[in-house]
This record gives structure tokens, C-alpha cells and sequence, in this order.
């Protein structure tokens, strides 16, 4: 429990109201700023997309014009979709190799299986099939499944 962690912060000043938003990564953070900038995204909204747990599968959504992934984010509708392909696909720090900013659970099983002898690039292909809900043994389980097809 005495375990020191780093948190990156977001104070949004309104007239009537002084809210915090916390992040464990800086990345999360530049995401949810990027966000807000979109006419139409404010912080509540760009908090629900910028959720860890499905930044990868979102910012791909980005990258290919996938407005039916976006719009099913609560208060996103087919509009505001196209706003935020617009606004960030060219600033998203997505490469064409996939160099993708990854989960903390991600970075985890990205560790463990570059320490088993797997390249970065065979463990790029797999986020997309993989079940980022599972917990941390069983998402390792089903990478390294995914990566002896």
C-alpha cells in the first residue's frame, strides 16, 4: 500500500466551478487535452474517450474513420464523430508501424513478452484481437496464444 505513484493532472477553471482530472499516464493526459479542444467535446466527454482501458481500440477508431465505434460513447453522435476524426487524426501519435500508446495492463504484457523473445512488431499485431477486460494473467495467456497462430 505504500506504493508511490505519479499522477498528471488537468485543472479545468469554469466561472461557477474548479475541477481536477487525474491521469496515471502523461499520454492519457495529451489525449484528454487534445480532446477538449474539439468544438462540441468537453471534459466530462473527453474523459469517457480517453479511458485507458480502451485508448488503443479508440484512437485506431480515429485513424480509420470509424465513426460507428465513436458515436457509441455516451453524448458522441454521428456530428460530433466526424469533429474529432477531423481534429485529431493527423495528431495522433499513431505511426503507420502502429507505434501506439498503450495501456499500463498493455505495457505490462508488452514487457513480459518482449522478455520471451517476441519482437515489438509481432506484439503490435496482436492489441487488436486481444480482450484488454481480462485481468493481467489472462490477457498474457491470450497473447500468447494469439501469437502461436
Amino acid at each position: 500500500l505504500e506504493q508511490k505513484i505519479k499522477i498528471f493532472t488537468y485543472f479545468d477553471i469554469k466561472e461557477e466551478r474548479h475541477t481536477l482530472y487525474g491521469f496515471l499516464q502523461k499520454d492519457i493526459l495529451n489525449f484528454f487535452k487534445q480532446l477538449i479542444t474539439i468544438p462540441g467535446i468537453g471534459p466530462k466527454i473527453a474523459i469517457v474517450i480517453s479511458n485507458s482501458e480502451l485508448l488503443v481500440k479508440t484512437q485506431k477508431a480515429i485513424q480509420q474513420n470509424d465513426i460507428d465505434y465513436l458515436v457509441k460513447f455516451p453524448g458522441i453522435g454521428k456530428k460530433t464523430a466526424q469533429q474529432i476524426i477531423f481534429h485529431l487524426q493527423q495528431k495522433l501519435l499513431i505511426s503507420k508501424t502502429n507505434n501506439i500508446m498503450l495501456s499500463p495492463k498493455q505495457k505490462e504484457i508488452q514487457t513480459a513478452l518482449k522478455n520471451l523473445g517476441f519482437t515489438l512488431q509481432q506484439i503490435q499485431t496482436i492489441w487488436p484481437k486481444l480482450n484488454l477486460t481480462l485481468n493481467l494473467e489472462l490477457m498474457l495467456k491470450e497473447a500468447l496464444i494469439l501469437l502461436a497462430k
